[in-house]
């Protein structure tokens, strides 16, 4: 998916987010820098079941979320991708993003073991593109 952003535009901030109301302090650093950069910030989430529908209804802090970002002025995208990480990555790259904005991970190092880790390789892929990543605690 790309987006339509205005050609003058140099710095183009993508914010990653979960449905957690701590997602909030995300899109308020992504609408921050994109007011110091003179850029323009998009709020991305990325679910790993096509029935977006129902993720959505089951989510209305996800859908604050979006309404906020929204009211700061930036755009919102729903990707679906199993592979988060890659997902946001292979977004990142198509919409000429130079920084990308993700939340420290509050899982256990067994969860991460377990079931992965969305930061660390999204960090390696957007370095190859020479993307800046902020990881906010």
């Amino acid at each position: 998916m790309v987006l339509s952003y205005e050609p003058s535009v140099k710095n183009r901030i993508m914010v990653c987010i979960t449905p957690q109301k701590s997602s909030r302090r995300l899109v308020e650093r992504g609408a921050q820098r994109a007011k110091e950069t003179n850029g323009e910030f998009c709020v991305v989430y990325v679910n790993k079941n096509s029935d977006i529908s129902q993720d959505l209804k089951e989510n209305q802090v996800l859908l604050e979320i979006f309404d906020m970002a929204q009211k700061l002025g930036g755009r919102v995208s729903i990707l679906v991708g199993k592979k988060i990480s890659k997902t946001l990555a292979e977004f990142a790259r198509e919409n000429s993003i130079t920084e990308i904005i993700v939340g420290k991970s509050l899982r256990s190092a067994l969860d991460v073991i377990l079931h992965g880790d969305v930061v660390n390789p999204l960090k390696k892929e957007a370095m190859k593109n020479n993307i800046r990543v902020e990881v906010v605690e």
